[in-house]
């Protein structure tokens, strides 16, 4: 990472108020990875300051997907299950969230900057799947999703925080309940 564009970051967060540890976390980051690792352990605080701003994203971390950053994305059904936390800003289309069972992921959405989505829940992923006749709801009646033990029967409760001013449409299934959450910025 350039060091101009880390101590912008640093004095800016530092003019928005970072806590103590935040700050000497972020002095501490020897690359733009450990920055952004940062900023997905922290997006309340950083969602809720507008930090960084849409257009510093944009510029410089646009594309740190695979770290579950994503700015200016245009989804079509992709499944986001595979980390514990998404970042979207600016984002529009349809993606869908669930349960991974197998890696143990009940993944949280963070939005904001203008987004426009559709939220639908999906089957959890990685767990195999068992004979139950009991079993209904226009699937399979002969094979059954293994969930005993890991949903006690029930959909996953998948938060969505929406920071500012967006378009989100959360869609309940027997699989995923979304709880959205409205934060207004300081």
């Amino acid at each position: 990472m350039n060091d101009g564009l880390k101590e912008k970051l640093i004095n800016t967060a530092h003019a928005k108020g970072i806590c103590a540890d935040g700050y000497r976390q972020m002095l501490g980051s020897a690359d733009r990875g450990a920055m952004v690792e940062y900023y997905v352990a922290n997006p309340d605080w950083c969602l809720e300051r507008d930090f960084p701003t849409l257009q510093v994203l944009r510029d410089f971390f646009a594309d740190e997907e695979d770290r579950g950053v994503f700015v200016d994305r245009v989804f079509d059904g992709e499944v986001l299950n595979e980390r514990q936390a998404y970042v979207l800003h600016n984002c529009s289309g349809t993606v869908r969230v669930g349960l991974n069972v197998g890696r143990a992921i009940i993944p949280m959405l963070y939005i904001a900057n203008g987004c426009r989505l559709r939220i639908e829940g999906v089957e959890p992923s990685g767990m195999g799947t068992m004979r139950d006749s009991r079993f209904r709801g226009g699937r399979d009646e002969s094979r059954r999703p293994c969930t005993e033990g890991h949903l006690n029967g029930g959909a996953v409760r998948v938060p969505v925080e929406v920071f500012g001013e967006n378009e989100v449409c959360a869609v309940d299934n027997g699989w995923v309940v979304f709880n959205v959450y409205k934060n207004g910025l300081i």
